[in-house]
């Protein structure tokens, strides 16, 4: 409650201060336009102009680079104050000057704002940095309101409340308020360190910091002593002039370094991270920092620290400090960060393609447009960077337009697209060549007016084509495609001598080409109609491709069927995984609905012997019934373990058999004896549900028709195959009789499992003497390796 009232206070304070803040700097901005003047002195210690800025009224009102201020305000030019103090012409009333050496000349300034005053003067002065001030604000109320528990959020309200209040404070700043130089000399250093200290607050949640605390507190210390050195200065008349020059040096310079140091850690933290999760953050990051900071550091700061003129007014290039409360704002806002690299990879292409169209705006602007007074070359420059920029961003604009509009207002560019669609959906019913051809020729005539669509194949080997006539247009295009086989490639879009060839499957030495004749309107294919012809060769190339992969799959099953001998390991391997996933099915059927039901049932008749008055004799019954009713449950429990057995793979090989054994024998009068020899080598899912069913059919066959007392089980690993043993002293059987009695089903089919994960199974048996299976089974096999290049492709039956 304390801490509550505490925060409350200090908020409240902190809003009292920026208010008044804000009022004073209105009240000053709103006073009077700017002159933007600045002094200097010549070797004759003559006071003469060192800058005017097109903005300001000295520049408008014919103030020169170069002429000398005679007097200010009816006076020595000494004795004005923000001479004394900035060596600005800021305040005063009026000046006498000295143009070319020779002409006097007497200039009034304006001490309010009048309907005189341009709009580029209120644009720079007041409307920008206002409304600006009001975006940071907005956006540091919404981030206080949604998130102020998160003190990674309270820095960055600091961030956006420093950049706001100094790009508004810059105005007053320019006419010499004290209140408006101390807002740019103290806070605007800071905005950098601000900036550190709310990424080292952010990144701890993914365990990582910009900076070393160490090195932002030095930072901290240094902008301390400026900041207090500037305060003495800007409130006090201790210091002279010369110290002044020192202060803003260095004020220009630490900003430079602070910004410098900011880039530079991003750009570290960027290398660190570029192939980790955090690329997609530091990324941003620091793209954000360089389009904020980088224009107004090169076209204002720079120039200022080389005493010469700005090449950007500071009013627009300060505009892309933007970026950061969007981009901030959103990185405390949202779980998910936007995809980067492709904004990159437009930006990289937008780029390029208006380098070269603004170089050449921005000449013949700078050589038609702007007047030659000796600023061509930075007129220029600015020129070009605003075209550059403009271009760009109407690139952007452009794509975004494009995505929104343009398939409601021009829907014959989208037909296909929607075509696409169509024939994506279609193919996925198609399964037989035949079907493909047809969906093709529909889509085809559907949308272009062709007069020919052929389904021809192009025979490699035989040099061939058919179906062919005598016609001269199918002897021409025989000729020509007969002339290019060679370099046929499948996808493919070929020019033909009438119309067009889209190469949509190969097979073997055959090549499948869909001859697409000349348009009946007489007209030639535009490019979307190439380009939607060349998607659909690619759609069609990989739906033949999988047509004859299962065609060529049935063949070889069917191949498989009529040998007389047992069939291969692969066809058996793929019959046992289809069996395991229509057990694991059906018990999850039974699970979910019948033991349910039955578990429902079960419960009503509790309910019912609880709730109401019953007799003895009906009570029996009941009992009855609910005895018979969990004889049932247990029973479809039971199942459902047999027919999926749970966690085999977590459990091995050894803990399965073991699992099986406990749970036959509870059912069984004969004993079961386990034995595995250091087996610890790991198994994948397939070979321990083999070894499962198997013992699992072992053991019931032993409990049905083996009348066996005593039941032996080994398991053990011999130099890189499994050895399993099974051994009874049951009656016995005659094992060249096996095969052709329906009792011995479940043996054959113990034959085939093991014969389907190639290994090998031995049966010794005689009437009276029991029954012993010996099993070797490789524990990698060579089918894996060889067909799918992999250890296992039972990940294809799903």
């Amino acid at each position: 409650m304390i801490t509550s009232w505490k925060n409350r206070t200090i908020t409240i304070l902190f809003l009292l201060v920026l208010i008044s803040i804000v009022v004073n700097l209105t009240l000053v901005i709103a006073k009077a336009p700017s002159i933007r003047v600045d002094l200097t002195k010549n070797a004759s210690n003559e006071n003469i102009v060192r800058i005017a800025e097109p903005e300001g009224q000295g520049n408008q009102l014919g103030i020169q680079i170069g002429d000398r201020i005679l007097e200010i305000n009816g006076k020595p030019v000494n004795e004005f104050y923000n001479f004394l103090k900035y060596n600005s012409l800021e305040g005063a009333e009026n000046v006498l000057i000295l143009q070319n050496g020779s002409v006097t000349k007497f200039i009034a300034f304006a001490q309010q704002w009048s309907s005189d005053h341009s709009a580029l003067e209120l644009l720079h002065q007041l409307y920008i940095p206002g409304v600006s001030l009001i975006i940071f604000f907005a956006f540091s109320a919404f981030l206080y309101i949604k998130r102020r528990d998160d003190f990674a959020v309270i820095i960055l309200i600091l961030f956006f409340i420093a950049i706001g209040i100094s790009y508004y404070g810059s105005a007053a700043s320019t006419l010499r308020n004290p209140v408006g130089n101390s807002v740019i000399y103290v806070v605007l250093p800071n905005i950098p360190l601000i900036f550190m200290s709310f990424m080292n607050i952010y990144l701890k949640r993914f365990s990582s910091r910009l900076i070393g605390k160490g090195t932002l507190r030095f930072l901290y210390i240094i902008v301390g002593i400026m900041s207090l050195a500037s305060m003495i200065y800007i409130w006090t008349d201790v210091f002279s002039v010369e110290a002044y020059r020192y202060i803003s040096t260095t004020y220009v310079s630490l900003i430079m370094v602070s910004n410098l140091i900011c880039t530079f850690t991003l750009l570290t933290k960027f290398l660190i991270h570029r192939k980790t999760k955090l690329k997609s953050l530091f990324t941003i990051t620091l793209l954000a920092h360089l389009v904020a900071f980088m224009p107004f550091s090169i076209f204002n700061l720079l120039p200022g620290m080389l005493g010469v003129k700005e090449l950007f007014p500071s009013a627009f290039s300060a505009l892309f400090l933007f970026v950061l409360p969007i981009v901030y704002f959103y990185l405390s806002t949202s779980n998910q960060l936007f995809d980067i690299d492709f904004i990159i990879t437009r930006f990289k292409y937008y780029t390029a393609i208006s380098l070269l169209p603004a170089l050449l705006l921005a000449a013949l602007v700078s050589f038609v447009l702007i007047s030659n007074d000796g600023s061509l070359w930075s007129d220029w420059i600015v020129t070009f960077v605003i075209v550059y920029i403009g271009m760009t961003l109407f690139l952007y604009v452009k794509e975004q337009i494009d995505q929104r509009f343009r398939p409601g207002l021009f829907k014959a560019m989208y037909s296909y697209q929607d075509s696409l669609d169509r024939f994506s959906r279609n193919i996925a019913r198609v399964m037989k060549h035949s079907d493909l051809e047809g969906v093709l020729k529909q889509e085809i005539n559907d949308l272009l007016p062709v007069n020919r669509i052929t389904f021809l194949v192009v025979d490699q080997m035989e040099q061939s084509i058919f179906p062919m006539s005598d016609n001269h247009e199918e002897k021409v295009t025989e000729d020509f495609l007969l002339g290019m086989v060679d370099s046929l490639k499948l996808g493919e879009l070929i020019d033909l001598p009438y119309g067009l060839g889209l190469i949509i499957g190969k097979q073997r030495a055959r090549y499948h080409i869909l001859w697409i004749g000349l348009k009946s309107n007489h007209t030639r294919y535009n490019s979307d109609e190439i380009r939607w012809l060349k998607t659909m060769a690619n759609y069609s190339s990989i739906v033949f491709e999988n047509l004859y992969l299962i065609e060529g799959l049935i063949e070889d099953l069917q191949s498989e069927v009529r040998k007389e001998n047992t069939a291969s390991p692969w066809v058996l391997r793929m019959l046992f995984c289809l069996s395991e996933n229509e057990r694991r099915k059906l018990a999850a059927d039974l699970h979910d609905s019948a033991l349910q039901d039955q578990l429902l049932w079960y419960r009503k008749l509790e309910a019912i012997k609880t709730d109401h008055l019953i007799s003895d004799e009906l009570g029996l019954e009941l009992d009855d019934i609910k005895e018979g009713l969990l004889d049932v449950i247990h029973q479809i429990r039971e199942t459902c373990n047999e027919l999926r057995p749970p966690l085999l793979k977590e459990m091995g090989v050894v803990e399965a058999v073991e699992s099986i054994i406990e749970h036959t024998q509870m059912r069984v009068n004969f004993e079961v004896q386990f034995r595995s020899h250091l087996f610890n080598e790991p198994l994948d899912e397939e070979q321990i549900t083999a070894i499962y069913r198997i013992v699992q059919e072992l053991l019931r066959n032993a409990n049905k028709h083996a009348a066996a007392k005593l039941v032996q089980l080994d398991l053990e690993l011999r130099e890189g195959t499994l050895y399993f043993r099974y051994q009874d002293d049951g009656i016995g059987m005659e094992t060249r009789h096996m095969m052709e009695s329906f009792e011995h089903m479940g043996l054959s089919g113990i034959k085939e499992r093991v014969a389907s994960l190639e290994g090998d199974i031995s049966f010794y048996s005689e009437h009276g003497k029991g029954l012993e299976v010996i099993i070797l089974m490789p524990i990698i096999s060579s089918y894996g390796r060889s067909e799918r290049g992999l250890l296992r492709d039972s990940y294809l039956i799903s």
